[in-house]
């Protein structure tokens, strides 16, 4: 019984820090939102430093979980795994938003 929790607590950290890290994505998010609504450069400046922070915590989550993946993840691990893709992709798209039109000359 021991084995059985030593070897699921490695598996419990990497999806702790993967639901971490798709919280810290959705924060920064809003963050983006809120700065391009209020139309404040300062805190769009700030959010986007914060988006790009909650981009590399999603990286790492992403390679700590494929660590994990031996061909027979568990049924959590996969979701997280889903959850963790859909995140990356939602902060491409707010980070795409964020980018400024280049002028005409």
């Amino acid at each position: 019984m021991t084995d059985v929790k030593q070897h699921q607590m490695p598996q419990r950290h990497v999806i702790d820090n993967a639901e971490k890290a798709i919280q810290v994505a959705k924060d920064a998010e809003m963050a983006v939102r809120h700065a391009q609504l209020e139309s404040n450069p300062h805190k769009l400046a700030a959010a986007l430093a914060e988006l790009e922070a909650a981009q590399h915590a999603l990286g790492k989550a992403d390679s700590q979980l494929e660590a994990r993946d031996q061909g027979h993840l568990a049924q959590e691990l996969v979701q997280v795994r889903d959850q963790l893709t859909q995140a990356q992709q939602s902060l491409d798209v707010t980070a795409s938003n964020t980018q400024q039109p280049r002028q005409m000359r």
